[in-house]
């Protein structure tokens, strides 16, 4: 239960993540500039939490390649393309982009496992993919040739992602969440460092608003550091294709949002696309694919 309440909450602090990130950049910082700033505050506090807890030595010589493939493909690339996207395209398309990531980690995973993916995982994947598209279309998603080169970026920081998800896992089994992310972190701040930290210093960070801050801090926070914390604890204990599904609950949950907001309404046919969500998270997360250690179970 543990690991879907991690999960969870991962889809919720996304699901306001689109509309924000497009109000800071370009406007304010750079995608390049913020990318860095994102992942140095990130290295930052886990570098801090890491003094409170004990830990293996790491296996430089036989996880080395791995640190640094995770670093390019889950912090430096995979948010780099991101928010270069997001700041070239609209929120909504970013959202709808995202969702054929749960695609990529199940590909992905059952090709390295090579194994056939189950009956129940296909059709989970397939209707909880169709629901939170439908679901997101009917909010304004349009793709158009103003919008491709940043819906191009956003569609291979999906498949980056999946790829991170998957490797990952070997690492998330091996040491401590805040010490595969401390790594992972510091790796990704020395890739990402050529291309945004003059833009992070050239940014006029007075010209900034208090409101446009809180979001800044909302993000550095809780969808950097508080995220990949959460989702290394779920790829510890889930396969790849259960965290990667739980995507699909982001629009649904941004949704939710909206209506508590009085920003949207609950219809009949969002009614339908919510529960086609939820019956593809139900069946992606069946006995096929959660793997969970005992005390997660008396979790």
């Amino acid at each position: 239960m543990r690991v879907h309440s991690a999960l969870f909450l991962v889809s919720l602090l996304y699901a306001i993540l689109f509309s924000w990130a497009g109000e800071i950049m370009p406007s304010y910082i750079s995608a390049e500039g913020f990318v860095w700033l994102r992942i140095l505050t990130a290295f930052t506090l886990f570098s801090i939490c890491s003094l409170f807890i004990t830990d293996k030595a790491i296996d430089w010589r036989n996880d080395w390649k791995r640190f640094a493939l995770c670093a390019f493909f889950g912090t430096a690339a995979n948010m780099f393309m991101f928010f270069k996207g997001l700041s070239m395209t609209k929120p909504i398309n970013g959202a709808v982009l995202m969702l054929v990531t749960p695609l990529f980690v199940a590909i992905i995973e059952h090709w390295v496992q090579k194994k056939t993916p189950s009956i129940s995982m296909t059709a989970g994947i397939s209707i909880g993919a169709l629901g939170a598209f439908l679901l997101m279309w009917g909010k304004g998603a349009q793709f158009s040739s103003e919008t491709l080169e940043g819906d191009i970026w956003v569609s291979v920081n999906a498949l980056f992602y999946a790829i991170y998800l998957v490797l990952a896992k070997k690492l998330a089994n091996k040491y401590h969440a805040i010490t595969v992310n401390r790594v992972m972190f510091g790796m990704g701040l020395i890739y990402i460092a050529p291309l945004g930290a003059i833009p992070l210093w050239n940014t006029q960070f007075t010209a900034i608003p208090g409101d446009i801050w809180l979001k800044i801090g909302y993000i550095l926070f809780f969808t950097s550091f508080l995220v990949y914390l959460l989702n290394t604890y779920g790829i510890k204990h889930a396969s790849g294709s259960l965290v990667g599904i739980y995507i699909y609950l982001q629009p649904l949950l941004a949704t939710v949002i909206a209506m508590l907001l009085g920003r949207d309404q609950l219809t009949p046919e969002k009614a339908m696309y919510a529960l086609m969500i939820i019956i593809g998270v139900w069946l992606v997360s069946g006995k096929y694919n959660l793997k969970m250690s005992p005390s997660i179970k008396r979790g």
